[in-house]
């Protein structure tokens, strides 16, 4: 077992009489499925079904723990503030008490106390028990490249990385794909559109697993095919293998980033 530190995230505490019905009309995911599962990965969308942010939502006592990016927490404090209006719930940065990290390769149980909370990652079993803590780990640090590997190898965007605010559909990036939307709640922020797409067959962009013959190029890189048409980009990678957002409607042959060849793989 190993433990990485997460240092780009960040911790907010929702707690009030109010929290989960406020979180249930917001967000994309089934706030009572944390009745039956310590905690839920989730969207706040804008009106138009678009991606803002993404983050876990985690049952801790009468508390509400929500961890994210450091650098949109601010950003998610002020739109939570925006929307509760009169509802009673308070809302608190609570980043400065608790680390993030994941135990990685590792049996443990989910569990609780007063100083950490352990959660399996509800987007993919092989992503590990996400750690959210006060006390030091005496674990040995893993690297955090092997987990990026894990995590882009089984088709988990990360929203940070590979989505784009105020532009991204989140059907387009398989967020239903890592349990990241319900399609059987109520109304959210943004649910007739990711309905309406869901009823497609086919989307104009789709997120792939891509192969590189060499490590890939940067995020943003254009893809070009056999045509030397310009049909998407690439988004997070790692080495020689990453996520690539393409044009589903041309050819996917023969595909370059950057003069990297790139191949389309079978997981996709």
């Amino acid at each position: 077992m190993s433990y990485i530190p997460f240092l780009s995230r960040g911790v907010i505490v929702l707690y009030g009489p109010d929290t989960r019905d406020f979180l249930q009309g917001i967000i994309t995911n089934d706030i009572n499925k944390l009745d039956s599962q310590k905690a839920i990965y989730s969207l706040l969308l804008s009106p138009q079904g678009k991606y803002l942010y993404d983050f876990f939502l985690i049952e801790y006592g009468k508390y509400t723990l929500l961890e994210c990016e450091n650098m949109h927490l601010q950003q998610i404090i002020e739109k939570l503030d925006l929307l509760k209006t009169y509802l009673k719930v308070k809302i608190k940065d609570v980043s400065a008490l608790y680390k993030v990290g994941v135990l990685f390769n590792t049996k443990l149980a989910e569990c609780s106390s007063e100083s950490q909370v352990i959660f399996q990652d509800p987007r993919h079993k092989l992503l590990g028990m996400r750690i959210i803590h006060k006390d030091e780990i005496k674990e040995p640090v893993g690297d955090f490249t092997q987990y990026e590997k894990v995590r882009i190898q089984n088709l988990v965007p990360d929203g940070a990385k590979d989505m784009v605010q105020n532009s991204s559909f989140p059907l387009q990036f398989l967020i239903d794909k890592v349990n990241g939307i319900s399609f059987n709640k109520g109304c959210y922020i943004g649910q007739e559109v990711v309905n309406r797409m869901s009823r497609q067959e086919i989307f104009r962009r789709k997120l792939y697993l891509v192969e590189g013959d060499n490590a890939l190029p940067d995020i943003g890189t254009k893809v070009t095919n056999e045509n030397n048409e310009e049909i998407g980009e690439l988004r997070s990678s790692v080495d020689n293998i990453g996520f690539a957002l393409l044009n589903t409607g041309k050819s996917h042959a023969n595909l370059y980033a950057d003069g990297v060849r790139c191949v389309k793989t079978l997981k996709s």
